[in-house]
């Protein structure tokens, strides 16, 4: 079995939230005050009794209507885990059906057992509730809140009474303490003193642990009468060994000791009437538990365990909490043993680096799915490392959308059984790395084709003056082939339905133009396959119609538009169709007299040096007609192809020094956009007559303008 979700009413930042999850791990993320911790404290509250117990702050603040006595509901499904058809039921214990068997809500498979905590007050107070709280009602009827908390807080929390019911809450059936004790919940809070709670063996956490493992060669960890006749007697006779010694130990140093200069004072007092005082000693096994400590052991050097790490002793001190998991779930502890231990980590990658993170995590999900010392897990984390490390259906993102409401969404979900979003699911689980995982963080993303984009978005939007108002946004810009962003915009495709799990956030791709053509060989076999289709500049589109086929925008930008168009938190961004590109090719039509586009990633020499494209700036700066720029152009190709283009002189020669530009660093485009970015940056620090003057393509600006609004 396992937590198959968790419905919150008026806890903390919860103000009616379903959370769903799954067996075995589950990785919540989410921003900072995004309710990570508070949903793991809430999951605490149902099955931790300590907890039980809440103040005025865990009243979510957002209630206004008083009209009845406020109350804090948690309720936990526990869900039967079925596994495949024709495998054996793995992820069930014998005993997980008998447990909840009182708290079922679904007996059909898989069957389903309900936990409510509820924070309320009892029905014989409610009338001196009424009384009180008549007198904080506003002329329209509304309540003042303020002062109907702190009256709550005064005169009726101490009212309050928190109980667990199983089943259906409306028949107010408390859950059994003898089932509940089976569950054991252990909470790792992100301020944990590791070293505190380890060091000595007369913390509970070691001691415990230790006389779990003493003998375990013998034992394994069984109950003293299930073990062998054998192991029973090696036992008796280790306990036996240990009597002798200990015994033989102790009078030895009872021995050293001046046992008369210390009696003498009792003989004075006369406290000797009653009996002679002396010393006698006997200690067990556990007792002497309380001696030991943790020390590491390095380079033949034993050093106290005070002296690791931060992160090496909370790695150790997780091991210890997985070990006492273990022990509570053995036979050891008899009819005490636990049947679903339930491990809640916070910020595991507190003090762990990017390695260390990765390994703990295939850690515990390999003994979640082997050994179980824990059933099932709940972490939180802000680790793009972690956030990769997990399988998709793992994870849970808590966030707030771009309008300020609450949202839960779950990537691994978004995808159906199709075969197409089976790819998709693929596609983004294989590439959904350290850095691509940020996506799932940011409020808001901005997909780009390649490194020049994601290097050049933030110093257009500098230009744009909305560079602050991208960082403050949280906005992540995310490097990925353009045929892929199909995959990845499926996580953001939003609707306001029960069963859809996408992330409401704002999102924009910017994506190529890519103009093509295709040759007609012959009518007949157009749908030959085989003939691919070729890129070419905009200037060629329905200049040779008897020879090509043309499209002024690649299919997976067609398609791309056609997809956002059902969604308005998304935009697909490209070059005007038919006039644009690349963005390569938009930087020099939208500046085509900009000498800060030229940098030294250009050729030094042929068609394509550096010289050659200033000249044809300088020329068009000049207002030199199309022919004179034509010579000038080295590449007959583009000379002749803007030859047949029906286009006006003007947008000609623009489009002259954009194709030139495009082809000189087309082999260079990652040196030359880290370059450009330099010198664009260096001209905003300019002051007045030697700033020069930059246009940021329109469809870049409208991208930036949408993502930030």
């Amino acid at each position: 079995m396992y937590i198959s979700q968790i419905d919150i009413k008026n806890y903390r930042g919860f103000k009616e939230n379903i959370i769903l999850f799954q067996p075995g791990i589950n990785i919540v993320i989410g921003h900072n005050n995004a309710g990570k911790t508070n949903l793991l404290r809430a999951l605490q509250i149902v099955f931790d009794r300590a907890q039980q117990r809440l103040s005025i702050d865990d009243f979510n603040a957002s209630i206004t209507d008083f009209s009845q006595p406020p109350k804090i509901e948690i309720s936990v499904t526990i869900k039967e885990t079925v596994a495949a058809a024709g495998a054996n039921n793995v992820g069930e214990d014998p005993e997980d059906k008998n447990v909840v068997y009182n708290w079922l809500v679904n007996e059909q498979q898989p069957y389903e057992a309900r936990l409510t905590y509820q924070f309320y007050l009892p029905f014989k107070h409610h009338s001196e509730y009424f009384k009180e709280i008549s007198s904080f009602i506003k002329e329209d009827g509304t309540y003042e809140t303020e002062l109907c908390f702190n009256l709550i807080d005064k005169k009726f929390l101490r009212k309050y009474i928190a109980a667990v019911f199983g089943g259906d809450p409306q028949n107010e059936e408390k859950a059994g303490s003898d089932n509940m004790e089976r569950f054991d919940f252990q909470f790792l809070d992100a301020i944990r003193d590791a070293e505190r709670q380890m060091f000595y063996g007369n913390n509970t956490l070691l001691r415990d642990v230790l006389n779990y493992f003493l003998d375990y060669d013998l034992t394994e960890g069984k109950d003293f009468e299930m073990l062998t006749a054998e192991n029973k007697q090696s036992l008796r006779d280790r306990e036996q060994e240990f009597t002798t010694k200990a015994r033989e130990l102790l009078g030895l140093l009872i021995s050293r000791i001046s046992k008369n200069g210390i009696l003498s004072y009792a003989k004075a007092t006369g406290a000797d009437k009653g009996g002679n005082p002396n010393f006698d000693a006997n200690i067990s096994e556990q007792q002497l538990l309380f001696a030991l400590r943790l020390i590491v052991e390095k380079l033949g050097f034993k050093l106290p365990i005070k002296n690791n790490g931060l992160g090496y002793n909370n790695l150790l001190f997780i091991s210890l909490i997985m070990a006492r998991m273990q022990m509570e779930r053995s036979s050891f502890m008899g009819d005490n043993a636990k049947i679903f231990p339930i491990l809640a980590i916070e910020e595991p990658e507190a003090h762990l680096h990017p390695s260390m993170q990765y390994k703990f995590l295939k850690f515990l999900d390999e003994n979640i799915h082997t050994q179980k010392q824990a059933r099932q897990a709940f972490i939180t984390t802000h680790s793009t490392q972690i956030t990769a490390a997990v399988d998709l259906d793992s994870i849970v993102c808590l966030y707030e959308d771009f309008e300020g409401y609450q949202r839960v969404s779950y990537p691994g979900r978004v995808f159906s059984d199709s075969n197409e979003d089976k790819d998709s699911k693929a596609y983004v689980r294989r590439f959904l790395d350290a850095t691509k995982s940020n996506m799932l963080f940011a409020d808001r993303v901005v997909f780009v084709e390649g490194l020049a984009e994601q290097l050049l978005l933030p110093c257009f939007a500098a230009y744009l003056k909305a560079e602050e108002l991208l960082i403050n946004a949280h906005t992540a810009i995310v490097s990925v082939d353009g045929t892929s962003f199909k995959h990845f915009l499926k996580l953001f495709a939003f609707q306001d339905a029960p069963d859809n799990y996408c992330l409401r956030r704002k999102v924009v791709c910017i994506t190529d133009a890519d103009p093509s053509h295709r040759e007609r060989e012959n009518d007949e076999e157009e749908e030959d396959h085989r003939r691919h289709w070729k890129s070419c500049y905009p200037f060629q589109l329905d200049t040779e119609p008897d020879k090509y086929h043309y499209s002024p925008m690649a299919s997976h930008a067609q398609a791309l538009l056609a997809f956002a168009a059902n969604y308005p938190n998304m935009r697909i961004s490209t070059p005007s169709q038919g006039i644009g590109k690349t963005l390569e090719y938009e930087l020099a039509h939208h500046n085509p007299d900009c000498g800060l586009l030229l940098t030294d990633s250009f050729p030094t020499r042929g068609k394509n040096k550096k010289a050659a494209i200033s000249q044809l700036m300088q020329a068009i700066k000049d207002a030199k007609e199309f022919e004179e720029l034509s010579s000038m152009c080295q590449h007959q190709d583009i000379i002749d192809w803007l030859a047949l283009s029906k286009w006006e002189s003007e947008p000609k020669k623009k489009a002259l020094l954009a194709a030139c530009y495009h082809r000189a660093i087309e082999a260079s485009k990652g040196e030359h956009a880290f370059l450009l970015e330099q010198q664009l940056r260096r001209n905003l620090l300019a002051q007045g007559d030697t700033r020069v003057d930059f246009k940021v393509p329109p469809y870049i600006a409208e991208s930036i303008t949408f993502i930030t609004q």
